[in-house]
């Protein structure tokens, strides 16, 4: 009976807190997407990188990035990328479709012109960053942002929800 009454409070205490976040999430204002959404609109969690995917994740980290209107390229890739500055630094974002056609286009790359994320250098190379569906090319010198934007991004795109079914 003790046992039935604990999980009876537990239920009500989560129950409770849950709305609490619920309504403090409803009530709390809507943040501006950076790739021209409307403000409010959430950015889909879907397992893929997107452009507001990255933003929220480095702001999320502290790194206070801002999106710059330029349209970067990078040769040999095929696509055209967008720009977000970080610090003092330009972050060159390329999205595909899946990380196969990100595989595919990241081999055409010479590697001699970049440093690996997690190489610590004092060259002043860009540093290539990938992860699932996006390449990241980060031109800063400093090691400790290069890390910071590195993990925020190796960490993976946003995941969609799964369902819990006990």
């Amino acid at each position: 009976m003790k046992r039935l009454a604990l999980t009876a409070m537990l239920l009500v205490a989560c129950g409770r807190g849950a709305d609490t976040n619920a309504n403090e999430a409803a009530g709390s204002p809507a943040v501006a997407a950076p790739n021209g959404q409307t403000p409010g609109v959430q950015c889909p969690a879907t397992g893929l990188w997107a452009e507001c995917g990255v933003y929220n994740r480095l702001e999320r980290a502290g790194l206070a990035p801002r999106r710059d209107s330029s349209v970067v390229s990078e040769s040999p890739l095929t696509i055209t990328g967008s720009q977000l500055n970080v610090g003092n630094a330009d972050l060159e974002l390329y999205f595909y479709s899946d990380w196969r056609a990100r595989e595919r286009e990241q081999r055409l790359l010479n590697k001699a012109k970049y440093v690996s994320f997690d190489a610590p250098t004092m060259q002043s190379l860009p540093t290539l960053i990938q992860n699932a569906n996006l390449i990241a090319i980060l031109h800063s010198r400093n090691d400790h942002l290069r890390e910071r934007v590195s993990d925020a991004i190796t960490a993976g795109p946003p995941q969609p929800p799964t369902s819990f079914n006990p």
